[in-house]
């Protein structure tokens, strides 16, 4: 059976949307639907269920999604095996990493961790927490180091990842300040604030989400959404609303004054930084550098 197939399939699963899907994967929607079919003829069962309006899997496409993803990762385990063997496996780490880490914590962290001479070839991704994840599910990539609040995040199951907690961080609603110092806006008040809202791509929107469905969501109007925090701070540097930004970013804005914090502690909301890994068994090089994670934990999930 073509592997082609199931990574076909797990798109569809993740996107629910053939014309996403298909591009996803590079290729025409009509071209998509017929690989799609192909697997279910060929696996004798329909996977999707499809309307005008939606695509859902089936109970055979849901026995399937996990099955699939097994697979998938298996077959770029053996393939690592294989070059492990014959002595042709690089000294390299392929590590995706959320936007607003990126940029400031990671570097830094890596060079706590281990040396540049240790670390070897670095392949770092930066992307949305979405995508982060479906290359580490793909095994496309071996680490992936992105925020976390309250809950898992969606398709990183404990049954298939390790995760170690490796920093700490805090969404805190930033504004531009009025002449005086004080914020254009405050939270608390009688009148809903505008908001910089993060897209659903964004591991940031489900963290905020999950604390405000837990802590009560404060009264705001959001007027636009985006799937970086660099993209909401400059908006916020230019006064079109609070934001609310990982400390890692607004600091040095906020140490400048371009912003002033808009709510105080209680405002503020905790997140974990985190990086996952397959349990399953990695390249000699990718284990000896999560050992040295081990080492330098912070605590377990």
């Amino acid at each position: 059976m073509n592997l082609d197939l199931f990574e076909d399939f797990l798109e569809l699963a993740r996107e629910l949307n053939f014309s996403r899907a298909a591009a996803k994967r590079n290729m025409t929607q009509p071209a998509f639907s017929r690989r799609i079919k192909s697997l279910e003829d060929v696996l004798q069962a329909p996977l999707v269920s499809r309307s005008t309006r939606s695509v859902t899997l089936t109970p055979a496409g849901e026995a399937l999604q996990g099955r699939a993803e097994d697979i998938v990762r298996m077959i770029a385990e053996t393939r690592q095996d294989v070059q492990d063997a014959a002595g042709q496996s690089r000294r390299q780490l392929n590590l995706a990493v959320t936007h607003a880490l990126s940029y400031t914590f990671v570097p830094r962290w890596l060079m706590q961790v281990t040396g540049p001479a240790e670390l070897g070839t670095l392949n770092m991704v930066s992307d949305t927490q979405r995508q982060s994840i479906r290359l580490l599910q793909a095994g496309e990539v071996n680490f992936l180091i992105t925020h976390m609040g309250l809950d898992l995040p969606s398709g990183l199951s404990r049954r298939q990842f390790n995760a170690i907690q490796i920093g700490e961080d805090r969404l805190v609603p930033v504004c531009v300040p009025l002449a005086d110092g004080s914020p254009r806006w405050c939270l608390g008040g009688e009148d809903p604030f505008p908001v910089l809202d993060y897209a659903e791509a964004s591991g940031l929107h489900a963290i905020l989400k999950s604390y405000w469905a837990a802590h009560g969501r404060p009264g705001m109007t959001p007027i636009m959404s985006s799937v970086l925090a660099a993209t909401n701070l400059e908006m916020a540097k230019e006064g079109q609303g609070v934001s609310f930004l990982p400390s890692s970013i607004a600091e040095p804005d906020l140490a400048a004054g371009h912003l002033v914090h808009a709510g105080d502690l209680k405002n503020e909301v905790p997140i974990r930084i985190m990086i996952f890994r397959s349990k399953a068994r990695l390249s000699r090089h990718s284990e000896t550098f999560w050992q040295r994670v081990v080492e330098n934990r912070e605590s377990d999930l």
